[in-house]
């Protein structure tokens, strides 16, 4: 009948998809997301669109830079989209308002609790469900475009899971880095160590699982396609760009920071798109969203702008902890960054279900129509709904138990585990000696056990693989300064410093995020430890001028150090500039009063000058703050000085 509107969403060749990213409402050719353009680069192509955006910044950009710029505005934004549909939609709230409501708080306080602690196993957490997390978004993607495509065979579905879990866990397993940085948070946390032996037999074993499945795979699809029934070559395409990417990025390329972060970006831009498209048309089809939602989902591509606008500022929180020096600040801070990418991927495992009709209706997918009509057909949804909330409910209860405990385990394994940092080390240098990180984390655990030939052993494997780290030479340079040669030490920081730009140069700080990947272990010399640890050990070997120098330069990076002030007050002292050596120390003893060598420096400086009180008083906190070997210099100190006239 003409005039009458139907209230029966539309079918295939007919369907009316989501809107351009444009913001302006567009038709698009049935099986896309929202057309051949915008899924080929939102979705589909997103991985290549990545990749050729952001590796020419290698040229212009450090590793460590492109990171923080990608896990800030990418990994850690891409969070907010999930934030905003959780709080932002009234059905969906409504639906699961105590896990919204519940959730952020005990994540908060489980993180505070660890990080207090300095306990790892919430990053290996992290870590494991980010790999998960990935899965599913790939896995809901595939499944998009086969319900769009008609393939909606369990048999299909179930092969979709298994060659995309295999493949992706198989390719984590064949990258040496990415191994590495898995094994070494499994044994930070305090979980069993695996044999090198058993990490080549999970390889072999992963292999030859995806090979089986995959032959399944191809002969499976083959067949439908044989039979001329429905096959997605829109998810074939996206699983091979997605698998050849996630190879070339993880594997394939010899900057695993970087390959991780450019992975991440596409994952987020893939992220962004769905949640773009799915608010627009929630709020097309006038859904139950709040206000805000409204607003901002509109067609306008000045709201698009605001939209990534609003994504970038929150992921820009992830930027505070390099620049907070508050110790209780800063653990806030991370524990509020845990949680947010807890909360992502605890969101995400339960809002986006493809089979309810809600995130069918979302995403333009035909839900099936009801038996009956009217009142029946209304009433018969009702009790529907109230039965799906009552099993959204049971199983929320369900995977909190289970996250729960998990976590309980983690904390458990870690607060028992004996010291086997030296053991640990060793394990992972053997289970993968292509990763310079392995061997110069081994090297840095031979050094603290007082074996320094092996420790320099290891970190000469470090510089071979990764020559281009300043940590490995400045590390070696302390090895060799702590066997008495200066001039060895000398040579391998003056090395690291060449490594080192000042326009490149990164505090410590950016490694606090839990956000990057890499051992605990590994982290980068700062310009001014570099600086320090040449001028150390130039003061040392004699050569007090240059030593001042290096502390001069050390100083501009780090004004605030205590051990840059010492050292420029004891090279001051060396070369009869007494005073002014005194007025150094007495910044150095200001800034860190339990600074052992500080005070006997200025203690000895303050006897030279004569002021016998003094010198006592230093001498004496020396004493109660030293080591043994301080202790007994500074009680001999303090008889000599009771001895003089």
């Amino acid at each position: 009948m003409t005039g009458k509107k139907s209230n029966k969403p539309a079918r295939a060749g007919g369907e009316r998809l989501a809107p351009a990213v444009s913001g302006a409402p567009a038709k698009a050719a049935s099986g896309w997301i929202i057309s051949p353009f915008w899924d080929s680069f939102l979705f589909i192509g997103a991985p290549l669109v990545v990749i050729v955006a952001f590796l020419p910044l290698r040229g212009v950009m450090s590793s460590e830079q492109i990171a923080i710029l990608s896990l800030a505005f990418f990994t850690f934004g891409h969070h907010f989209p999930t934030f905003l549909r959780a709080y932002g939609d009234d059905e969906l709230f409504e639906r699961f308002k105590w896990r919204f409501l519940l959730a952020p708080p005990l994540l908060f306080a489980t993180a505070m609790w660890f990080n207090s602690r300095n306990l790892h196993g919430l990053l290996l957490f992290v870590a494991a469900w980010d790999i998960w997390h990935v899965l599913m978004q790939h896995y809901g993607f595939m499944r998009i475009y086969d319900s769009k495509a008609g393939a909606v065979e369990k048999l299909t579905s179930n092969l979709d899971w298994a060659f995309a879990i295999s493949w992706y866990v198989t390719l984590i397993a064949a990258s040496p880095h990415y191994a590495h940085n898995m094994l070494s948070r499994a044994y930070q946390s305090g979980l069993p160590l695996f044999s090198p032996d058993m990490v080549g037999g999970i390889r072999t074993t992963l292999w030859v699982v995806t090979s089986i499945i995959t032959l399944a795979y191809v002969g499976y699809h083959a067949n439908l396609w044989r039979t001329g029934k429905p096959v997605s070559f829109k998810k074939l395409a996206l699983m091979g760009i997605f698998l050849g990417a996630t190879y070339y990025l993880y594997v394939g390329i010899d900057e695993f920071l970087v390959g991780f972060t450019v992975w991440s970006a596409f994952h987020c831009i893939q992220y962004y798109g769905i949640v773009w498209v799915f608010n627009r048309n929630r709020v097309d089809k006038h859904g139950s969203v709040r206000s805000f939602t409204k607003f901002l989902f509109r067609p306008r591509w000045s709201l698009a702008i605001l939209y990534t606008a609003l994504i970038f500022g929150y992921g820009s929180l992830n930027l505070l902890p390099n620049y907070i020096n508050d110790e209780m600040v800063g653990r806030v801070l991370i524990a509020l960054i845990f949680t947010s990418n807890a909360l992502h991927y605890y969101y995400d495992g339960f809002i986006w279900k493809m089979r309810e009709p809600e995130t069918r209706e979302g995403l333009n997918i035909p839900v099936a129509d009801e038996p009956g009509q009217g009142k029946l057909a209304t009433a018969k949804a009702q009790v529907q709904r109230a039965v799906r909330r009552m099993q959204s409910a049971r199983k929320g209860m369900i995977q909190a138990g289970y996250l729960a405990a998990i976590v309980i385990v983690l904390a458990v394994f870690e607060i028992n585990s004996p010291d086997r940092e030296l053991t640990a080390m060793e394990s992972l240098a053997t289970a993968v000696p292509g990763v310079g990180d392995a061997h110069y984390n081994y090297g840095n655990a031979l050094w603290r056990q007082g074996r320094l030939d092996d420790a320099v052993a290891e970190y000469r494997k470090a510089a071979e693989l990764i020559p281009e780290s300043s940590k490995v030479f400045n590390n070696w340079g302390g090895v060799l300064a702590s066997r008495g040669d200066y001039a060895g030490a000398i040579a391998k920081y003056e090395q690291a410093l060449a490594l080192r730009d000042e326009a490149e140069a990164l505090t410590e700080s950016t490694s606090r995020s839990p956000l990057i990947p890499g051992s605990a272990y590994s982290r980068d010399s700062t310009l001014a430890t570099l600086h320090t640890n040449l001028g150390d050990a130039l003061a040392r070997g004699g050569k007090p001028e240059q030593a001042l120098e290096q502390y001069q330069a050390a100083l501009v990076g780090e004004p605030g150090s205590a051990k840059i002030h010492a050292g420029i007050g004891a090279t001051l002292g060396d070369l009869g500039r007494i005073d002014e050596g005194v007025a150094e120390l007495e910044k150095a003893v200001a800034l860190d009063p339990t600074y052992a060598t500080a005070h006997m420096n200025l203690a000895s400086l303050l006897a030279y000058q004569g002021d016998t009180a003094r010198a006592q008083r230093h001498y004496q906190l020396a004493f109660d703050n030293g080591d043994a070997g301080m202790r007994a210099a500074a009680q001999a100190a303090l008889r000599q000085l009771a001895a003089s006239p």
